[in-house]
């Protein structure tokens, strides 16, 4: 165990928040917060820093190297108030491969907010849907702040980030998976009028700019939420949360 004394201190120097970015690039992630640092240490993840204050480390068993340092110093490393001052370093997980993915599945197209890719991993992970596919338009949902908000739900994810969306959902169309576009658009099925089975993916677009069209003529099928005119769009952490809960009891449904 290490006190830390110096804000500049290179041993803690991942910390800082501008790091992320380059984090990502050595296949790390930065973690924070008691209950998603816990559940990491649950996990079989490699951790290789832990930056907490002395009461922390004393009632956890922990792993990795351990630091230590006062609330304010930890809050002057990482650039901005820390709530509970506990963070750790981490080895993300591999890609797992589109092979040995299991079904159903998300496929994320342009998902941007590191927010709302935290709150769709928190949701898919409530309604037992452990497959993501992440498009190359996507924010990487290793990021610190989607880490945060997903609380943790992110390491009993598998992930698999693609580099061609095209060529996935073409691979995934030849296994028999059916592919389901979630579009507030004209022609669109109402979804409770449709029944997924456990070989389904679906497709969440930006909340902006929605699923790219090219991608909406590979799916099989176009779903939509109705709800009311005037409001035109959801949330797309709300909206697919929909989708995962009446994902969830079609599956229920057809288990019995």
């Amino acid at each position: 165990m290490i006190g830390i004394s110096d804000i500049d201190d290179p041993r803690v120097s991942e910390f800082r928040s501008l790091k992320g970015k380059n984090l990502l690039r050595k296949n790390l992630m930065v973690v924070e917060g008691e209950k998603v640092v816990l559940k990491l240490l649950k996990s079989s993840i490699k951790i290789t820093k832990i930056f907490a204050p002395k009461t922390f480390i004393e009632k956890h068993p922990l792993r990795g190297e351990i630091f230590f340092a006062d609330k304010s110093l930890m809050g002057s490393i990482v650039g901005h108030h820390l709530h509970q001052g506990i963070m750790a370093l981490a080895v993300r997980p591999e890609d797992v491969s589109l092979r040995a993915l299991e079904f159903p599945a998300l496929i994320l197209n342009g998902v941007t907010s590191p927010e709302n890719i935290g709150s769709i991993i928190r949701s898919a992970a409530a309604f037992k849907v452990k497959s993501i596919i992440v498009g190359p338009k996507s924010c990487s949902p290793y990021l610190r702040r989607c880490i945060r908000v997903s609380m943790g739900n992110i390491f009993s994810m598998d992930i698999h980030h693609s580099n061609d969306l095209q060529e996935t959902l073409r691979d995934l169309k030849t296994r028999g998976i059916k592919i389901f576009a979630t579009a507030n658009i004209e022609g669109a099925c109402d979804l409770p009028e449709m029944s997924f089975n456990k070989d389904s993916a679906l497709v969440i677009g930006s909340e902006g700019l929605g699923i790219e069209k090219y991608l909406i003529e590979l799916c099989d099928i176009v779903v939509r939420i109705p709800i009311d005119s005037e409001v035109a769009h959801l949330n797309v952490g709300t909206a697919t949360s929909i989708f995962l809960y009446k994902l969830h009891q079609d599956l229920l449904k057809s288990s019995h």
